[in-house]
């Protein structure tokens, strides 16, 4: 069955194109709203410009196809294979895409806003530009995955391996990232305001310049101090001042150099051997926080609350070195 057929099948009423093998089919700017490719076989197949609406593509086999510009919101995806298929700027509002397999997907400038793409494998994928505002990628694989300049605010995250992914300049507000790996990813001149990274892993990831109003990043289970992981994290020159919560947090050989951390909350935080330099911590909370061999030179500390705090090897704004 060639593109024609099954567009003349379909305006002749038929809806059920379910386990078929429609492979390499070419269907241009066609209307098929509905319509139900339930497993079938649409690998390297061409739908760009097609209105698919409310489809059902559940299980199906789409590795490789184009789907550029078409029109899939509400569409059934779940389970299906979109391996290396393009979707660039696809819409797909409120589709279910849970347990998808989007691995090296294009999906440059595409709208997934309220999408579900729980547990889906988004590994490789291009998202720049996209826009996945308030969607759920709760437990999704993105690790090296293209997400710069992605409006991603309050997307969900929870769980989710986003290892090496790129953030940069995208828009996190109000997004959870609640036990996420984000190890090795750049997060460069991200708006994380509002954000949730509690226990999440951010190890040598990359935070220069981003804006961290209002985010928590305090571990939340007390029996493990470093589930919060965020050794060698940069954050030299971030923006903002207001009540970052660090509590619990692992902050081992960070640099914070120059950040602006004024009404910071770094309770029971581990701080071992960073660079504070040059870091505003006005009016912060440093109780019970192990500052062991941390650099504070140029710090300012007007009305921080320091209780508790092991000071041992310690450089002090002064220059000092704390015996």
């Amino acid at each position: 069955m060639d593109g024609e057929e099954l567009v003349l099948l379909y305006q002749q009423g038929n809806r059920d194109f379910s386990r078929a093998n429609l492979s390499q089919i070419q269907i241009l700017q066609a209307e098929l709203i509905n319509i139900d490719f339930s497993r079938t076989e649409l690998d390297w197949a061409n739908f760009s410009g097609t209105n698919l609406t409310d489809a059902n593509f559940s299980r199906a086999n789409l590795s490789n196809a184009r789907l550029i510009k078409t029109n899939m919101a509400r569409v059934n995806l779940n389970s299906a294979d979109l391996a290396g298929a393009d979707l660039s700027w696809a819409n797909l509002e409120n589709a279910s895409l849970a347990r998808v397999d989007l691995s090296d997907a294009n999906l440059s400038q595409s709208f997934f806003c309220g999408a579900n793409l729980a547990d889906a494998d988004l590994s490789g994928a291009n998202l720049s530009r996209a826009n996945l505002s308030g969607a759920n990628l709760s437990r999704a694989n993105l690790s090296r995955a293209d997400l710069t300049g992605v409006d991603l605010s309050g997307a969900d995250f929870t769980r989710a391996d986003l290892s090496e992914a790129n953030f940069t300049n995208a828009d996190l507000s109000f997004a959870s990232f609640d036990r996420a790996d984000l190890s090795g990813c750049s997060l460069r001149q991200s708006n994380l305001e509002q954000a949730s990274l509690q226990g999440a892993n951010l190890r040598s990831a990359n935070l220069r310049s981003a804006i961290l109003a209002g985010a928590v990043l305090k571990d939340t289970d007390r029996g493990n101090s470093s589930l919060a992981t965020i050794s060698q994290l940069s954050l030299s020159n971030m923006r903002q001042d207001n009540k970052i919560d660090f509590g619990s947090a692992n902050l081992q050989g960070a640099n914070l150099q120059g950040a602006n951390l004024q009404n910071a909350n770094f309770r029971f935080a581990l701080l071992f051997k960073a660079t504070l330099e040059k870091v505003n911590l006005e009016s912060a909370s440093l109780v019970d926080v192990y500052l062991r061999g941390a650099n504070l030179r140029g710090a300012n500390l007007k009305g921080t609350i320091l209780s508790g705090v092991n000071w041992k090897g310690t450089v002090m704004p002064d220059g000092s070195t704390h015996p």
